[in-house]
């Protein structure tokens, strides 16, 4: 009896601090949100937890709230020269593109200089132009292009040589310089090439004057500009010049309207050559095909003999042959 009332003071006594402890929690959580809610909305313990830290941690330290901080401003200021660098590098890259797209533009004017029957003043006159566009993008670029290097410069003296603003503005810089060398030798190479293409008229100009003169002395023609040399006796020579002239034209045209025949003779053969050479794998499939066709036909007659022959040795038809043969009789 004194066993049975004491393992029931022990379970009561179990159960009464079970709910104690679902109390004290309850209490807990309550308390929790209380803290946390406040009028039904959130509050921001942002101040209550920095006050904390201070409190328990001796080494945290108030810089932490001071939006000023030196690594603060460091960031602030890294970020503000990033913006700025990467709006400066989509304008040079810009500037390039546009620059390229002018050097294009030139070339396809310098080849109507030679080929378009137009008015050549005019040609001249658009082609000076675009030269001129070239050379002040080419200018600007150039500027802008070396107030990038001083930046990466004061970039890697300021923040170091591995720092990402240093690095960013180091390689750009690399690239776009690399950009614009490729446009600007694009453009020497497209004036060089109509300067000699001007050196070559005038040479056939001369020719067809009687003058035979070489490269290097219209080289140096062109830079002393002694082209009166070719004016002494002209109105003498301009009736056999104008002759030469016409004979010219008309050995030019006959020369063309055979090569022009030449050409469709040319593509004539060509065509058929191609016509040969897709139609050569249909031709050997021909071929393929009328071989199989004679050996099925030799087959055949084979065939054929062989079914005589045993029509003619049939048993049946023996006995059939002795039936008729008896019944004759």
């Amino acid at each position: 009896m004194f066993k049975d009332q004491t393992k029931t003071g022990r379970i009561v006594n179990a159960r009464e601090a079970s709910e104690s402890q679902e109390c004290s929690q309850t209490s807990n959580v309550a308390r929790f949100q209380n803290h946390i809610y406040i009028s039904g909305r959130m509050k921001d313990r942002l101040n209550e937890l920095r006050e904390f830290a201070r409190l328990h941690n001796p080494e945290f330290s108030d810089s932490e709230e001071d939006e000023n901080s030196p690594r603060d401003i460091l960031f602030y200021e890294t970020d503000y020269a990033l913006e700025t660098l990467h709006k400066d590098i989509q304008t040079i890259r810009t500037e390039n593109d546009l620059l390229k797209e002018d050097v294009k533009r030139l070339k396809k004017q310098n080849s109507r200089f030679l080929t378009s029957m137009r008015r050549l003043s005019s040609i001249k006159r658009d082609t000076n132009g675009i030269a001129r566009d070239i050379k002040a993008r080419g200018e600007s670029i150039h500027r802008k292009l070396q107030i990038m290097r001083d930046f990466s410069e004061d970039a890697i003296t300021k923040y170091g040589i591995m720092s990402v603003i240093a690095r960013v503005a180091k390689n750009h810089y690399v690239d776009l310089m690399h950009a614009f060398q490729e446009a600007m030798f694009e453009y020497n190479a497209t004036e060089m090439n109509q300067r000699e293409n001007c050196k070559i008229r005038i040479q056939r100009q001369l020719e067809i004057m009687g003058k035979d003169v070489s490269g290097n002395q219209i080289e140096e023609m062109i830079e002393q500009g002694k082209w009166d040399v070719f004016s002494e006796n002209l109105l003498s020579d301009v009736k056999g010049a104008r002759s030469a002239l016409n004979e010219i034209e008309t050995r030019h045209k006959e020369l063309v309207k055979l090569e022009s025949r030449i050409k469709e003779v040319h593509e004539l053969f060509l065509q058929v050559a191609l016509l040969v050479e897709e139609q050569a794998d249909t031709f050997d499939v021909i071929e393929i095909n009328m071989q199989n066709v004679e050996d099925y036909v030799g087959d055949a007659k084979e065939q054929v003999k062989k079914a005589l022959e045993y029509r003619r040795k049939h048993p049946l038809r023996t006995i059939l042959c002795c039936c008729i043969s008896c019944c004759r009789r």
